[in-house]
């Protein structure tokens, strides 16, 4: 089964001006991200607008991604849905597209036992390496550690965790010693912790990041013992962090550094999603400066 560890970046999906899918782009992006040194992609999380997409568009960005990234990088698909049916179907497709691993989320019912059942049942119809995606903010759903223990003790699927509860490094702790270390944790929850959580044992980083070397370095320099390097670096990453991780407007920002990248060719969200104000591309260009003083190539 695929083993994964590493960075791995949560992607927009590119649109055109008018909203369209923009395939052209999908396959940009994932050279840029390719060319920045990351151990493979996942698509259709929160940052992919996964909501905001028919599930032919689901099925025409999982296969355009899937072209584009080169075999030996993994392809990591979100598949969750607010029921089982679904999520079980999507799980099908787009392992049949070529996915590696599947990024799911729990079901739109808090109930341990509903919970179990959904996972259960995606396991059992598809043989990919499930990442549970423990993100109560976007999906008004807490996974308690006795849960998230038993989904991985009785569902051999169950590989992986992306964890974004917070606070984040003690809920890793306690997961680590339910599931004895057998459970791999991803950083994540924009970044804001990730030195923390490459320090309290995460194997890799999964979240959305518009510099994504940045953290492909931070995970070398952590990775070759370089401890204090690898905090420097952190802490001077903090700034264009904690300001690309706004809520609401996360998305249409990364996907506005992206294009002045050269990553994507439009900014452009989804209704309903919001898109930055004149003074907040302000804000932003003050933080680049900033780090560009730093010495960072931003």
């Amino acid at each position: 089964m695929t083993h994964l560890r590493g960075t791995y970046p949560i992607v927009p999906t590119p649109f055109t001006d008018d909203g369209s899918l923009d395939v052209e782009s999908i396959h940009s992006l994932t050279r840029f991200m390719v060319d920045r040194g990351v151990q493979g992609l996942a698509i259709l999380g929160v940052m992919g607008e996964a909501q905001k997409l028919t599930e032919a568009e689901k099925v025409e960005a999982i296969r355009a991604f899937r072209e584009a990234l080169p075999r030996h990088l993994h392809l990591i698909v979100g598949t969750g849905a607010a029921a089982t049916d679904p999520a079980v179907h999507m799980a099908k497709q787009a392992a049949e597209l070529g996915a590696d691993a599947l990024l799911v989320g729990p079901p739109s019912v808090q109930n341990d036992d509903v919970i179990f059942t959904y996972y259960q049942r995606i396991g059992q119809a598809v043989d990919l390496p499930i990442v549970l995606h423990d993100y109560p903010a976007s999906t008004g759903i807490l996974m308690s550690v006795p849960l998230i223990a038993r989904l991985e003790r009785e569902i051999p699927t169950v590989r992986y965790i992306k964890l974004e509860d917070p606070p984040t490094g003690l809920k890793m702790e306690r997961v680590r010693q339910a599931t004895e270390g057998r459970l791999g944790i991803f950083g994540a929850l924009g970044g804001q912790y990730a030195f923390e959580e490459l320090d309290r044992g995460a194997l890799g980083i999964m979240t959305g990041f518009a510099y994504p070397e940045l953290l492909v370095e931070l995970q070398r320099l952590y990775d070759a013992g370089d401890r204090q390097g690898a905090a420097r670096l952190f802490y001077r990453m903090l700034p264009l962090i904690r300001f690309e991780f706004q809520p609401g407007l996360g998305v249409a920002l990364r996907k506005e550094i992206l294009v002045r990248r050269g990553a994507i060719r439009s900014a452009a969200v989804r209704h309903p999603g919001a898109v930055p104000d004149a003074r907040t591309l302000e804000h932003l260009d003050m933080i680049l400066a900033y780090l560009r003083e730093e010495g960072l190539d931003v």
